[in-house]
């Protein structure tokens, strides 16, 4: 019988926001991929490794290939899915961490896609999300009533018109912000956190105190008309 591939979520960052559910599957599972980027930073693994038992696991480095190139992002989730693929073919099931959740903006995502289309099982494991708990830190709601929640990341070309809807943007990704699309948030209702759930976590309750080269890990919120 082949294993399973569950795409697994850590949430944003404090441990303690990891689900039940995330932690008892990473426990089941024979093999742990982790995510790592080229200055070997393993943070989803950081993450688990405070709450789970992971000292008799086989982990699998996947090394991100960071590039703007369709062709070469194909590529390396081709590769990737084969690599898992082999490894469930013997029965064993894998637990591919994911910050956040892992259903938003994940390489998961593309290679669960592959996976299944060779018949082998995958299922999401849902966690807390960046901007969720970027609001729980500030003390202040996402949306209210009915207003919709537009989420979009920061290189979106759409991103300038869904900033004119009357709900709230969560903007992801945000340090592939243009200047263009921080200026146009000047005089609105904004705030921002980095690192949530992190050591290095810094929170900005106004545009003005939001820096203009945000990270990685800032998500920027702006927020909409009050619903009447």
């Amino acid at each position: 019988m082949n294993g399973i591939l569950y795409g697994v979520s850590v949430g944003p960052g404090e441990p303690e926001l990891m689900t039940i559910k995330a932690v008892r599957i990473i426990e089941k599972c024979e093999v742990i991929s982790v995510p790592r980027t080229r200055n070997e930073n393993t943070l989803a693994l950081d993450i688990a490794s405070q709450i789970c038992d992971i000292s008799k696991k086989e982990i699998v480095y996947i090394d991100y290939k960071m590039s703007r190139e369709k062709s070469v992002r194909e590529s390396f989730h081709r590769e990737t899915a084969e690599r898992l693929a082999a490894i469930l073919s013997t029965g064993k099931s894998i637990a591919f961490l994911n910050i956040g959740d892992v259903s938003i903006y994940s390489t998961f995502s593309y290679i669960a896609e592959l996976i299944a289309a060779q018949g082998l099982c995958t299922e999401y494991i849902p966690g807390v999300t960046s901007f969720c708990a970027a609001a729980a830190a500030v003390g202040k709601p996402l949306v209210c009533g009915k207003n919709p929640l537009i989420i979009a990341p920061a290189s979106s070309k759409e991103l300038e018109g869904l900033l004119k809807s009357s709900g709230t943007t969560v903007i992801m990704k945000s340090s592939a912000a243009s200047e263009k699309v921080m200026e146009s948030l000047s005089g609105r209702d904004v705030f921002a956190v980095s690192e949530c759930g992190l050591s290095g976590e810094k929170i900005y309750r106004c545009f003005e105190e939001i820096p203009r080269n945000c990270g990685y890990f800032t998500t920027i919120i702006v927020s909409g008309d009050a619903d009447e």
